[in-house]
């Protein structure tokens, strides 16, 4: 991976900021539970507030934080040192591939150990959702993009549920065209049965669109299938051919075992070569 001198991130996130992010998003998900009458109601009991109070000048943007903060006493949202010491918590739980259901072999459990603070990661297929919070809660930006959008739904929902909605991205794109711009993640996880309904060349297309987009360097953790019996199946081994020139990485000493997947590592120096010929093989 790239140091962070070498990507230039931002510093990481502050504790204070993840506090009023979490404030900010309980209170929209409360408005957005409202009637329209109900957000008057509480607009007016916000006017009756400030009139009350030493206030030079009454702006909509005074009368929005007046309001904001009744529905924070409503919700009895915690105090930035009651919410710190939960969410530390919380995050050192999430951190740990357990806590999602993931073994500690499966591939993307060795990507997360690589990926630091703000890193760039796209998981294609929103599957259970288990490998995208994962990463988010190691610190990653995650772009997921997944064609079904019950799937992005389920996910969507689930990182809010999770605090982890302000470093998910979802997007609902059809695979055959989605081209994200070259080198712009530092890592790929690839839920396999995502990819089941494509075509072999369309396969081929989009897998080698990813690995473009990847820099050098950088990884792809690609996840054993688990498809759905009345759908279309793939295993991770069916895509092993087209990293040709990638290092191919397998954990646990399962080198003979079929459907565990697999990491594969991008030269650093290099862009992808062919699509014939296999990675070489080696085992952490």
């Amino acid at each position: 991976m790239l140091t962070a001198a070498e990507k230039g991130r931002r510093p990481p996130r502050s504790l204070r900021a993840e506090y009023q992010e979490f404030i900010d998003q309980r209170i929209e998900e409360y408005k957005d539970s409202l009637r329209r009458e109900d957000i008057l109601a509480i607009g007016d009991e916000a006017m009756i507030e400030l009139s009350g109070a030493d206030q030079l000048l009454l702006t909509e943007v005074v009368l929005r934080d007046q309001v904001d903060a009744i529905i924070r006493r409503r919700l009895k949202l915690p105090s930035f040192r009651r919410w710190r010491e939960n969410h530390l918590s919380l995050r050192a739980a999430q951190s740990q591939p357990g806590h999602w259901g993931l073994s500690a072999h499966d591939p993307v459990a060795a990507l997360a150990e690589l990926v630091e603070d703000q890193d760039p990661v796209l998981v294609v297929g929103a599957a259970d959702g288990a490998g995208t919070l994962f990463l988010a809660a190691r610190g990653a930006s995650v772009l997921c993009v997944d064609p079904d959008i019950a799937a992005i739904y389920g996910l969507e929902s689930r990182a809010v549920i999770e605090q982890l909605g302000g470093r998910i991205e979802c997007r609902v794109e059809s695979l055959e065209a989605f081209a994200p711009e070259a080198g712009s993640f530092v890592a790929c996880v690839i839920e396999t049965g995502s990819l089941a309904s494509l075509g072999v060349a369309d396969r081929s297309a989009f897998v080698e669109r990813l690995q473009a987009a990847t820099t050098p360097g950088g990884r792809h953790a690609v996840m054993p299938g688990h498809p759905d019996r009345s759908g279309p199946r793939l295993t991770s081994d069916a895509l092993r051919s087209l990293y040709a020139g990638w290092t191919i990485e397998r954990r646990g000493g399962a080198r003979r075992q079929k459907n565990i997947g697999f990491t594969a590592v991008r030269p650093a120096d290099s862009a992808r070569e062919g699509h014939t010929a296999t990675g070489s093989a080696v085992s952490n």
